[in-house]
């Protein structure tokens, strides 16, 4: 039983003593010994360490990717617009030795990042307009704010991942007035745009009307051509036939006008003494006459 007691003691012994001299560190963490107020060992991988004991101090940070989420401030634009901006910064420990001898605790790297970062918004975000801040052409802004904060966070140590907007807001005494003045020169725009439609598309049908009017005129030149043409052809035609028999080519044209005259439904007063109708009454036994003597 007194043995049993003893190694007891022995092993609550080797813990308390393997405790004072060994430290651990998490994957998340880095860890800084240090003796005297100095800083002498920094160790960011994870795993056992050994120190002194009662001489060395153990410093632990987080190395993870941090989220500061800067509350929302009144940002006056170069068009003296006051906006809302609610902005976040990504950040890290890049150097925990610097970081603990310039800041020492998160609460006064927040402190800073908030200083630097806010300041850098609102220096930047007053050379530009509120249309440029509630668009993505933003990004280019808050692209030199990420930089421009990555240079002047990086002396303590403080390695800045991303500064970005989560949500701008409109003072309600100026929304209306913002909004009135968008949707001015929106429309605006749309009836530039409007009368640029109109007067390219009068364009269109002047020359469209004058294509049209030159083809039907060219058309109509074409036309008459070919029927004066046509005429012609027809006169000389006639003109042969009535050279070869005149007395036959007048009893033909006469015969065309009985047929043109002689309709179904047609009322005609007829005389013996109507030069019309000499030909039907007989008048053309003497152009018989000569057609059997040419036979």
């Amino acid at each position: 039983m007194k043995k049993l007691i003893w190694t007891i003691a022995i092993f609550i012994l080797f813990f308390i003593v393997f405790s004072l001299v060994t430290y651990q560190v998490d994957e998340t963490q880095v860890a800084l010994r240090s003796r005297f107020g100095k800083i002498v060992e920094t160790n960011p991988d994870p795993g056992l360490y050994y120190k002194v004991p009662f001489i060395d101090k153990i410093l632990i940070r987080d190395s993870r990717l941090q989220l500061y989420d800067i509350p929302a401030e009144n940002i006056l634009t170069t068009d003296k617009k006051r906006l809302e901006v609610d902005t976040y910064v990504l950040w890290r420990i890049s150097e925990p030795k610097q970081f603990v001898e310039t800041l020492r605790t998160l609460r006064s790297a927040v402190t800073r990042i908030d200083d630097v970062v806010y300041s850098l918004i609102r220096d930047k975000f007053a050379n530009i307009y509120i249309v440029d801040i509630i668009s993505e052409r933003r990004r280019a802004t808050l692209n030199n704010i990420t930089n421009t904060a990555e240079e002047t966070l990086s002396d303590y140590g403080i390695e800045i991942i991303d500064v970005d907007v989560k949500r701008t807001d409109l003072p309600k005494a100026n929304a209306q007035a913002v909004f009135d003045r968008m949707k001015s020169e929106r429309k605006k725009e749309a009836n530039l745009i409007r009368a640029e439609g109109e007067r390219a598309a009068q364009d269109i049908r002047a020359r469209a009307q004058k294509d049209a009017d030159i083809i039907k005129a060219e058309a109509n030149k074409t036309a008459e051509e070919l029927r004066g043409e046509g005429d012609a052809e027809a006169l000389a035609i006639y003109a042969k036939s009535f050279s070869q028999d005149p007395e036959f080519y007048r009893f033909w044209r006469i015969l065309t006008a009985y047929e043109k005259s002689f309709k179904s439904g047609s009322s005609i007063v007829m005389g013996k003494d109507m030069q019309f109708l000499k030909e039907f009454y007989g008048g053309s036994q003497e152009l018989e006459r000569r057609i059997q003597e040419k036979e």
